[in-house]
């Protein structure tokens, strides 16, 4: 896993985080997609699972980089396309490579899990705001993935961002994409510090407007909670 975590970074799942997801399916299977928030998981079903990890989980880091609105663009296409080079497509989406093809998600699967010995990745929801989590074998989901609860998506219960507590250490190549990324819209801050500067400031002023609005301010601080929040970038 070396070479890869040197290309894309790495993160790990602490024991005992919880992740979300909307399925109608409660088993454990070879490849298993989370949200790290309920609510994203309630567009998907109107039912939510949540699980619980039962170990720490080292996780591929799949974001190529974040743009100025925090909307994350998924490095999977890229990954794929360096480790199976003769089938090379450069138009492939995440989507051609998670959903729409399961050969050709089964056969990534199966080589980062059996010959790089890795768990799972965490990712772009789709290269929008949101995160998710991919689990792979059902053998290791069996003993890392504990089911503790069933809910309706409209239930208030696990308000928080499961982000918040992953442990992430991104790739050079990361940050420096999304410095350049995030300079496009804004060339007049030069220092990279002043990106997040100007971002935290904007995302406080959207909280108090959701705490006015009724809801709990550690709702909507996790609520609002995304990827730039998280590495402060």
């Amino acid at each position: 896993m070396n070479n890869l975590r040197d290309i894309y970074g790495y993160c790990i799942l602490p024991k005992n985080t919880l992740l979300f997801r909307g399925h109608s399916d409660t088993s454990t299977n070879d490849c298993m997609f989370f949200t790290t928030k309920k609510w994203v998981a309630g567009v998907f079903h109107e039912n939510v699972q949540i699980w619980k990890t039962a170990t720490d989980i080292e996780l591929l880091f799949l974001v190529e980089h974040v743009n100025q609105n925090s909307w994350t663009t998924s490095a999977l296409p890229h990954l794929y396309n360096n480790l199976f080079p003769t089938e090379r497509n450069l138009n492939f989406n995440d989507l051609d490579i998670k959903h729409w093809d399961k050969n050709r998600r089964d056969q990534l699967v199966h080589k980062l899990y059996d010959a790089n010995k890795i768990s799972g990745w965490l990712s772009s929801l789709e290269n929008k705001v949101e995160m998710e989590v991919c689990l792979f074998d059902k053998h290791a989901n069996a003993s890392q993935l504990m089911l503790v609860d069933t809910i309706h998506k409209k239930d208030k219960t696990y308000c928080k961002d499961s982000l918040d507590s992953i442990r992430i250490l991104p790739s050079k190549l990361f940050y420096e994409a999304t410095n350049k990324k995030l300079s496009e819209r804004e060339p007049m801050l030069t220092d990279e510090g002043d990106h997040y500067k100007k971002y935290s400031g904007m995302m406080k002023n959207w909280i108090k407007v959701e705490v006015k609005n009724g809801m709990e301010k550690v709702e909507a601080q996790h609520y609002h909670f995304n990827l730039r929040t998280k590495l402060k970038i």
